[in-house]
């Protein structure tokens, strides 16, 4: 990643207000939606939190497509290399390190961890788990890598500013309802798929690995 630079920061200072919003509901959509279910205390279920993560994925697509006049590519989704598929794989594999290996360094630290590893509850069955695994996995690809960072590298031309302020962004807005000890390993994770993301320019790997691994975890949780 390059340094960034003073004329980065100020053309990043210049994002159209179309852009700005459209940003902003990528980014905090979400997040927003979670704190005012907490506060609420009202539980939609997996279904329904799932046609939510993907309207507001299509909304943003909508905006970027019509209102911003971009074309599919310029969100990131781009006709992957054969090179890809070793891509995923490989990202996968690096994503199941982090939560194989940091366990030891988190217990030893006090942190404390999620229990459901934010996966949907048994009694959903299986089909839903699968289904909510390939929801998050897709929704949160398009939101917090593929538009966020296109449009940040657009304006600023810096790698340094579009990953590393996406990958902030996603930590914080994780803090929300997750603990110290899942924090950190969702922090360590988002930064492999940032990084993919900065090599690849195409939502494939980076989708096609966070998938595979929620799928894993959901089918793990079932018949592990």
């Amino acid at each position: 990643m390059t340094e960034i630079s003073s004329d980065s920061v100020s053309i990043a200072g210049r994002l159209p207000p179309l852009t700005i919003g459209n940003l902003a509901l990528a980014l905090l959509g979400l997040p927003l939606l979670v704190v005012l279910l907490g506060t609420t205390d009202t539980d939609l279920g997996a279904i329904p939190t799932m046609g939510i993560h993907w309207g507001v994925a299509l909304i943003v697509v909508g905006i970027a497509v019509k209102g911003e006049g971009l074309a599919v590519a310029d969100l990131g989704f781009r006709r992957p290399a054969p090179v890809d598929l070793g891509y995923i794989v490989v990202t996968a594999i690096g994503i199941l390190l982090v939560y194989a290996g940091t366990p030891p360094l988190i217990e030893a630290l006090g942190l404390p961890v999620s229990e459901s590893g934010g996966l949907v509850s048994t009694s959903a069955g299986i089909g839903v788990a699968i289904a909510y695994a390939v929801t998050i996995g897709t929704v949160e690809e398009i939101l917090y890598r593929g538009y966020p960072i296109e449009r940040l590298l657009a304006y600023t031309d810096s790698p340094l500013v579009a990953g590393g302020g996406t990958w902030i962004v996603f930590t914080a807005v994780h803090a929300l309802n997750w603990p110290l000890g899942s924090l950190f390993q969702t922090a360590l994770v988002a930064a492999v798929l940032t990084v993919v993301y900065l090599r690849r320019r195409t939502l494939v790997p980076v989708v096609g690995a966070h998938v595979l691994v929620w799928v894993f975890a959901a089918l793990g949780q079932f018949y592990g």
